[in-house]
């Protein structure tokens, strides 16, 4: 890697860094003033411990996989669109990693009832409590991942900065399509990533991805997240995970991309 591109991801890290602390300074001044459910205490002590957490049935396993009946029928045209009301649809194919991918960002525009998960005050609750300061959303997504999605991306973060993911599953998940997977603790593991970030990966390839020799010591901590139609999974991004291969069948889930400023996030577009 040429020294100047370590300089300048030098001067990335010390931004996001700054950025940090100005957040935990503004959470010990201004201490939010929120309530938590005894439910919410639950899932913030698990998010703190491990960097994940799970609430099972959080919707009827019927209408999640009748949602995603819906959702699906969107993608039988198989190319990709933008849609009157405002979402878009994104064929990830010919790709190095995720190929098979289909995802509508800003689903809840196709599908109005979907803005109240978008904007549903546990999972935004536990996201600032998290954090200490006021977390947003910025953007719901259906996505779709067909059953030749064998060759899904390693672990990684999703940014280097701090950010939220909620996931709702669409299907009954097990092994055979695709279980969220989460090494445990890792969203604590800052001086890995501070690594990365400035030593970064080579050319042509995501700097927020890790390699297997990366992380062999940590996967003893692996966590394969299963369970019904319905289930929630809130998860600290900057620790390192990612969704297991499609071996046996196709998996839909609803993600939202939860992170620290208001208004929406264009991806992909």
């Amino acid at each position: 890697m040429k020294l100047q591109t370590i300089a300048d991801n030098v001067k990335s890290a010390s931004r996001i860094l700054r950025n940090d602390l100005d957040d935990r300074i503004v959470a010990r001044r201004s201490p939010l003033q929120a309530t938590l459910s005894p439910e919410q205490e639950r899932v913030l002590t698990d998010m703190r411990r491990n960097g994940y957490a799970v609430v099972e049935n959080y919707w009827n396993r019927d209408d999640a996989l009748a949602l995603r009946a819906r959702l699906e029928a969107y993608l039988a045209e198989g190319r990709d669109r933008d849609f009157d009301e405002g979402a878009w649809l994104r064929f990830w194919d010919d790709r190095p990693y995720d190929q098979g991918v289909r995802r509508i960002y800003h689903v809840e525009k196709l599908v109005p009832e979907l803005a109240a998960l978008r904007f549903d005050p546990f999972i935004l609750g536990v996201a600032s409590a998290y954090y200490g300061v006021p977390f947003y959303s910025g953007v719901l997504v259906f996505q779709h991942n067909t059953q030749t999605n064998e060759n899904t991306r390693f672990y990684h973060v999703d940014a280097f900065i701090r950010e939220f993911k909620s996931f709702i599953y669409l299907d009954d998940v097990d092994e055979g399509n695709g279980p969220f997977a989460y090494l445990r603790g890792t969203q604590r593991n800052h001086f890995l990533r501070l690594r990365k970030q400035v030593i970064g990966n080579a050319e042509g390839e995501s700097p927020t991805s890790f390699y297997e020799d990366d992380v062999r010591s940590l996967m003893d901590r692996e966590d394969h997240i299963v369970g019904p139609a319905g289930t929630l999974i809130l998860a600290d991004v900057r620790g390192l995970h990612r969704g297991t291969p499609q071996a046996d069948r196709s998996r839909s889930v609803l993600v939202n991309y939860i992170v620290r400023h208001e208004g929406d996030l264009v991806l992909d577009k």
